[in-house]
């Protein structure tokens, strides 16, 4: 397929591909051709230009186009048409860029990309619609005093995690040592992606201790190491284990993609595996697609620890799905709790 030609298709090539689009019912009951895109996800920032990729198929060769429609509420944004040659059999690939339009602070926009392969005499072969969901890029706004409310601590000798805080000025509070933590008695603790567990002794317990105690705690995505069983031996029971998957994406919020992140349709950057462990259980740190990406303890103190093997830290400036999930997280951390005493408010 040839190059992308971004500029309005104006005369009998609009309407051919206004007709293409409008006919395909009729004209493909049984498709010829199949046309697919290699990006799995949905979710983009507005205001900036992506670059997707289609693969077409066909049995019998196709000497055609593939034409292409970006809308949103009803109103074209742009529209384009490549030249589309199959070999039987074979298969192609095209680049198409769109150039997103700004969507306003506090706004998600949902746009439609239509695309068709259609032979000389505008026959549709194949057609892909798929939704373009636009975010700005901070999700944080109108939100930062109730962040502050949650008096976050965040423990990160990495310091990628820290950075993120700062740029978008997440109100915090920076501890240099796991011994620190064992003081937090309000507020939420954060811990740094990739960090590694075995690495820290007893920062595990300490984070189910705090978790026991009432404290709200996040531990993103960790490089290795394990985790007792919550419960387990003399441990305070939980009131509820959680254990899941990417569908936990789509229950936080299910305008967020789940399957598949840019830049290169990875999700999971931990996993958790139960394994024995002396003469209890616990949790080991396992690469993906092994284990759950997901573990959640609730204890009947309010309490509540998550570790979140997303992630989140690694595709923060590919998608707006990781800013979006951490911000549901922390809603999810907050939910049950006693409001903190102590406040990192950003004035």
């Amino acid at each position: 397929m040839g190059p992308v030609h971004a500029a309005r298709i104006a005369g009998a090539a609009a309407t051919a591909v206004i007709a293409a689009l409008a006919a395909w019912p009729a004209a493909c009951a049984e498709p010829a051709a199949v046309l697919a895109c290699r990006e799995h996800w949905s979710t983009f920032f507005g205001g900036r230009e992506v670059r997707l990729h289609f693969a077409a198929r066909s049995e019998p060769p196709v000497d055609g186009r593939l034409l292409w429609s970006h809308a949103a509420d009803g109103r074209t944004i742009a529209r384009g048409e490549l030249a589309a040659e199959l070999k039987g059999g074979g298969e192609s690939e095209a680049e198409i860029r769109l150039r997103l339009p700004e969507v306003r602070e506090g706004v998600v926009l949902d746009t439609q990309l239509s695309v068709v392969l259609a032979d000389r005499r505008n026959q549709v072969l194949a057609r892909h619609d798929r939704i373009v969901r636009l975010f700005p890029s901070d999700p944080f706004v109108d939100r930062r005093k109730w962040l502050g409310s949650l008096g976050i601590v965040l423990y990160d000798p990495k310091g990628a995690t820290e950075a993120i805080f700062k740029a978008h000025d997440l109100p915090h509070r920076l501890v240099g040592t796991p011994a620190a933590l064992l003081g937090v008695a309000q507020g939420t603790v954060v811990i740094g992606e990739g960090l590694s567990l075995e690495d820290r002794r007893g920062l595990a317990e300490t984070l189910l201790r705090l978790a026991a105690g009432g404290v709200p705690v996040l531990c993103l995505a960790p490089a290795s190491g394990s985790l007792p069983f919550p419960g387990g031996g003399d441990g305070p029971q939980p009131r509820r284990v959680v254990l899941g998957g990417c569908e936990v994406i789509g229950e936080l919020d299910k305008r967020l993609d789940a399957d598949a992140w840019a830049p290169d349709g990875r999700v999971a950057a931990a996993g958790l595996e139960l394994s024995a462990a002396g003469r209890g259980a616990a949790f080991s740190v396992a690469p993906p697609p092994r284990g759950w990406s997901w573990l959640e303890v609730v204890y009947p103190q309010g309490g509540r620890l998550i570790v979140c093997g997303f992630g989140i830290v690694e595709h923060w400036d590919a998608s707006p799905t990781p800013r979006w999930l951490l911000l549901r997280i922390l809603e999810r951390l907050s939910e049950g709790t006693k409001r903190a005493v102590v406040s990192f408010e950003k004035e």
